[in-house]
């Protein structure tokens, strides 16, 4: 399956999505902040990116921006999971140049599902 990184400062939710994505067969990585979420991205560049909008260190859309200008990173499918967005993100909305995002709290199907598109849309080497 896939290698999936989850940037979130929330760590009970970074650790119930890590259960479900490995229940799923899928790798993941955890970052616990936008800063080091880039770095291990970089370092190591993921099959996908589950990150949050609302961070205090380094918030996704930057995170976004920071992988995007990376070549290594550019087309790494990126998700933005959120409960904060101002003004709300209609369904089906990808706000930031996102791949998708999915809005807090969410329903797991949709979020397996929204995973499993970018997965397939992605490129492949």
């Amino acid at each position: 399956m896939a290698r999936i990184l989850i940037i979130d400062e929330d760590a009970p939710l970074r650790g119930n999505l890590r259960r479900l994505l490995e229940l799923e067969g899928h790798e993941v990585v955890e970052a616990g902040g936008g800063r080091h979420g880039v770095a291990l991205a970089l370092a190591d560049p993921p099959d996908a990116v589950l990150c949050d909008l609302v961070m205090p260190d380094l918030d996704g859309a930057a995170v976004l921006e920071s992988l995007r200008a990376a070549p290594r990173t550019a087309r790494v499918p990126f998700v933005l999971v959120t409960g904060s967005v101002i003004p709300p993100v209609p369904v089906g909305a990808v706000p930031i140049g996102a791949d998708d995002c999915v809005t807090k709290p969410f329903e797991i199907d949709r979020l397996l599902a929204v995973l499993a598109r970018v997965l397939a849309a992605a490129p492949h080497p």
